[in-house]
């Protein structure tokens, strides 16, 4: 187990199990963010795992695909939710601030490193991908935190930013509708259930945010040119063990790569050429509303 910490943030995660951050404590409040592991998490999980199986918790990457499928024009098949959660990382540097790990899809033949760093009551991470196959491969990539919910806690988007995609993976990529302007909390939706939307972002920089009833908040930001959409996970204990919400930035509008590329959601620059490389980066921060004290 790896921790970092600042002044307003505590940061913990295990190289061994996919390079999963584990906690992300706001150390003003005492509030957990992240939906924590059951048990202990000790290495790998098995090849064959299927990710709904495993422990729901934490903070996973997704690539180069989150459902299972077919590489497009090969034979290669995709795992479930990619190979990155299901694959030991390294760790390249580390001190009390940041911590560099790097990840091998031997499947498609890429690397993955990834930089966390804490600033204040910040996390940012840093992404770096480089194709090492002799061919190019398109990759989908999808941040994965399982965020723990409160009784009110509500996901709130900006109107004026998103329009809203379709409700399901591979429905279609037209908006079906508008975010509400005061959220949406997890508890609207009855015990068991829950629910997967897609939002396509239309400004350059943008973000989402969890906000508790007592002001308590978690905002993600991103450069929309990086990850042109957010998917939205609602999970009233339908698979988790508690209620949580997954924010999703995503380069793709589907959960499917094979999907994403027949219908053109993914930009030329997640088509990678042989050697070359992809960066892109993304914020948390977390805090109280002064207005709640």
């Amino acid at each position: 187990m790896i921790s970092i910490g600042a002044e307003g943030i505590a940061v913990a995660m295990e190289p061994s199990r996919g390079g999963k951050i584990t906690s992300l404590l706001d150390r003003s409040t005492g509030r957990e963010w992240l939906e924590a592991s059951a048990g202990p998490l000790e290495g790998p999980v098995d090849k064959g795992a299927l990710f709904d199986e495993g422990d729901m918790c934490g903070w996973d990457e997704m690539m180069p695909t989150i459902e299972a499928c077919r590489y497009p024009g090969t034979d290669i098949e995709l795992a479930d939710h990619g190979e990155l959660w299901r694959t030991a990382w390294s760790v390249t540097t580390s001190d009390a601030a940041s911590v560099t790990t790097l990840a091998r899809d031997e499947v498609l033949g890429y690397s993955f490193e990834r930089t966390l760093r804490v600033i204040g009551s910040t996390l940012r991470l840093d992404y770096r991908v480089v194709n090492e196959a002799d061919v190019e491969r398109a990759l989908l990539w999808a941040a994965h935190p399982l965020f723990a919910q409160r009784p009110g806690t509500r996901v709130i988007l900006d109107a004026n930013e998103f329009d809203m995609g379709a409700s399901q993976p591979g429905g279609p990529a037209d908006p079906v509708g508008s975010w509400p302007v005061d959220g949406v909390c997890l508890g609207d939706l009855a015990p068991g259930q829950s629910q997967k939307r897609f939002a396509r972002l239309k400004v350059a920089w943008a973000s989402v945010s969890l906000i508790d009833d007592d002001g308590r908040y978690l905002t993600m930001r991103w450069d929309r040119h990086d990850a042109p959409f957010v998917g939205i996970w609602l999970d009233n204990c339908s698979l988790s063990r508690h209620p949580v919400v997954a924010l999703e930035p995503t380069n793709c509008h589907d959960d499917a790569l094979d999907v994403a590329i027949a219908r053109g959601d993914l930009d030329e620059p997640w088509v990678i050429a042989p050697r070359g490389d992809r960066q892109w980066s993304l914020e948390v921060e977390v805090g109280v509303s002064p207005a709640s004290g």
